[in-house]
């Protein structure tokens, strides 16, 4: 229980932080009016920051870039293009804004009884922590792709399930097996396991879906995990452009080498292509050539992005169609 000194002292600060909030009263004119130095005043209203009496929140205005996302819409036969400026050149701040937009749309995409397909990665970590709860009934949500790394590598699969859960008052169910294995044999045993195969014959129902691309480089999630040797990497760097759900595709949005694919254990790419919702967040020019791969390739209907990233995706665009122009 706390003492009559430290309630007194609660009072004052929560007093202090009201005045100069809310009443918007100078530091000087809170010292003198409540016979305080000034420096005693600003340490009061640390402290109700501190205490979390006081919560501040920037409200960003709503930035228009109609015209880059209405091209985008028509270009790449989309339900929704959402573009947002990249304020502070932060990469954490930026991701968390495309989250945050993707996250507002999610609540009225996802229905009651919908299956909601995710996958992993550093975007997926964030949006999880941005999203609102929806009141939602008989939801489902699924991981995409299998996780589990070679290395000392935390692709945060777990938490990404629960946090789409949490939101969505959903039931949830993880796919607990690595992205890759040594043989297609291999790939299959773990996909005819009676709980992986539960998992799998959902996401064929799967409504919709969230996830981003990976890039390709040896900084990336996938090569991190210890499943490539760097020779093998380099490689399959010259025939894929980046990665969906762990299947790598190349310039087209198709599997860049199906012997690889294989391999993999995730959700087959032609099920994500049929699914109607999927929705789609990137942040970074890196990822311009695995973005537009995956917007060729039909892989998105809702696509939430930064504007140099959009512009480099332009800029992708028109020299490949100038490249291989219509009709040749």
């Amino acid at each position: 229980m706390p003492t009559g000194n430290d309630q007194y002292r609660v009072n004052q600060i929560l007093r202090v932080a009201k005045l100069y909030y809310e009443l918007h009263l100078s530091q000087i004119e809170i010292a003198r009016r409540e016979h305080l130095s000034k420096s005693t005043v600003s340490r009061l209203i640390k402290a109700a920051l501190d205490m979390g009496m006081v919560q501040i929140a920037i409200v960003e205005p709503k930035h228009s870039f109609t015209a880059v996302e209405d091209a985008l819409t028509a270009r790449f036969g989309l339900k929704k293009a959402t573009v947002l400026p990249d304020v502070v050149g932060n990469r954490d701040i930026l991701r968390r804004d495309i989250c945050a937009a993707l996250a507002e749309d999610l609540g009225r995409v996802v229905a009651n009884g919908s299956v909601v397909g995710v996958a992993w990665g550093n975007t997926m970590s964030t949006l999880g922590k941005v999203l609102s709860k929806t009141d939602r009934q008989g939801v489902s949500v699924i991981q995409l792709n299998g996780g589990l790394s070679k290395a000392l590598y935390e692709t945060g699969t777990a938490a990404v399930v629960r946090d789409f859960v949490d939101a969505l008052n959903a039931e949830g169910y993880l796919l607990p097996a690595p992205a890759l294995v040594d043989t297609p044999a291999i790939a299959d045993a773990i996909k005819s396991d009676s709980s992986m195969n539960r998992i799998l014959t959902l996401a064929a129902r799967c409504d919709v879906a969230v996830y981003s691309v990976g890039a390709m480089g040896q900084g990336t999630a996938l090569y991190q995990m210890g499943y490539f040797s760097p020779a093998a990497y380099d490689r399959l760097c010259r025939r894929a452009v980046g990665d969906i759900c762990s299947h790598f595709v190349d310039a087209a949005g198709q599997v860049a080498d199906r012997a690889l694919d294989a391999r993999v254990v995730a959700t087959p790419l032609a099920t994500i292509r049929r699914i109607p919702n999927k929705l789609v967040a990137a942040a970074g020019t890196e990822k311009a050539a695995a973005v537009l791969a995956c917007l060729r390739g039909g892989m998105a209907d809702y696509l939430y992005i930064d504007k140099p990233l959009a512009a480099e995706i332009d800029r992708k665009s028109t020299r490949l169609n100038s490249s291989h122009p219509a009709g040749s």
